[in-house]
């Protein structure tokens, strides 16, 4: 006879950053919970973690998530090789510009963090590769910094193996549940047992199971592109954003990378990985965006793909319970930037600790309730080109 198969306390389906940094923190915490940590495939990320350029800038205009954030960068500077603190930069190139940085930068120090107006100079002797002349005025944070976020993956993966997780490859195709209550996952393998629920499946989280509630993770094709390798630079330049053109760049070390917003915004609904198919017109959103590079820098594209990743109406992740499930939680569309601070608050969650309210509410998957999910969609879709906006206390 077969041996029969244990109860999990905890089930996470998903081991992208956020779903293995939950199991690794919910290893470490006191509750001694059973713990198993699911996804398809283990081999490579599928999801938008494997693809992620892996800026984490800490001020967010919502609070929540700059103290997410800020959580997020203390676990990462634990990690051996998880996080270069590099800096980071805002170019300004008008005066209207220059004015929204100060404000910024204001509203960032009273935050707590470290920021300071620099000039164009300034900002090219920090990242003389990936910023040119002729700008106004730039943000400098100088404690923010680029996130190797498939090492961290890896890392929070292998340390939560080590302390008891359970990590099981199966392709996850439906959660379990009866009369209001989870019962666990049905998957290729079979059926497994768990006495709750985490969905932190990113792109797909929406259908795994059937819920009273809209759940607004809207999937989105965005355009990014390497460049050809060169000789590392003495010293790594910090990420550089221009807002006021939605382009942003990075010096992954042997090679830069160039991402813009400044398009059309597309749904587009994944197929089997966060790697969708090539659009036509992102050559030319691309092309624009070679233009705030240095000539000298000598950027010739290696590689362009559509990286897809998960937009809401309000742009915030959906991080907590499904009250009307129990024992069901979700950790979905959460950035790489707020990762580890988000799987914190939800072990705390699980393990019926007190948690900050306000964060809670922001968070709460339910928070769309009885709203037309047609209109969350394009809600979501509009939020796309200002994606680094978010409304807190509720859509305006």
């Amino acid at each position: 006879m077969a041996a029969p198969q244990p109860t999990y306390d905890i089930a996470i389906v998903g081991a992208g950053i956020v779903g293995s940094a939950l199991a690794y923190f919910l290893s470490v915490s006191e509750d001694g919970k059973k713990v198993a940590l699911l996804d398809r495939s283990f081999e490579s990320l599928k999801g938008s973690t494997g693809y992620a350029p892996g800026f984490v800038g800490q001020y967010n205009e919502s609070r929540v998530l700059t103290q997410l954030a800020v959580d997020t960068v203390k676990e990462y500077t634990k990690i051996p090789g998880g996080i270069d603190i590099l800096g980071g930069l805002e170019i300004a190139t008008s005066h209207e510009g220059v004015e929204r940085l100060k404000g910024r930068c204001a509203k960032a120090q009273e935050a707590g963090l470290a920021a300071k107006m620099i000039s164009s100079e300034e900002a090219i002797s920090l990242a003389p590769n990936l910023v040119k002349g002729g700008n106004e005025a730039a943000l400098h944070f100088p404690c923010d910094g680029s996130a190797n976020a498939i090492g961290i993956t890896a890392f929070y993966k292998k340390q939560a193996q080590a302390n008891g997780v359970q990590i099981l490859q199966t392709d996850v195709s439906q959660i379990s549940q009866a009369n209001g209550c989870v019962r666990g996952v049905m998957t290729s393998s079979g059926f497994i047992d768990a006495k709750a629920v985490v969905v932190a499946t990113g792109i797909w989280a929406s259908g795994l199971c059937e819920l009273d509630i809209p759940v607004p993770i809207i999937p989105v094709a965005h355009p990014y592109m390497y460049s050809e390798s060169h000789e590392p630079n003495p010293h790594k330049a910090p990420w550089v954003r221009w807002p006021e053109y939605h382009v942003y760049a990075r010096d992954h070390g042997t090679f830069y990378g160039l991402g813009s917003y400044n398009h059309q915004p597309i749904s587009q609904e994944p197929k089997d990985s966060a790697h969708g198919d090539w659009i036509e017109h992102f050559d030319s959103t691309l092309n624009r965006a070679l233009q705030f590079l240095p000539g000298q820098t000598g950027f010739v594209p290696a590689k362009k793909f559509n990286g897809i990743f998960s937009m809401t109406p309000d742009n915030m992740p959906l991080v907590g319970s499904i009250p009307s499930v129990a024992g069901l939680y979700m950790a979905a569309a959460v950035w790489v930037t707020h990762a580890a601070g988000s799987a914190k608050f939800l072990t705390r969650l699980l393990n019926g600790e007190n948690v900050d309210e306000n964060t809670k509410k922001a968070l709460d998957p339910t928070r769309f309730r009885g709203q037309d999910l047609a209109q969350l969609k394009q809600e979501s879709l509009d939020g796309y080109n200002s994606i680094y906006k978010t409304q807190e206390n509720g859509r305006q």
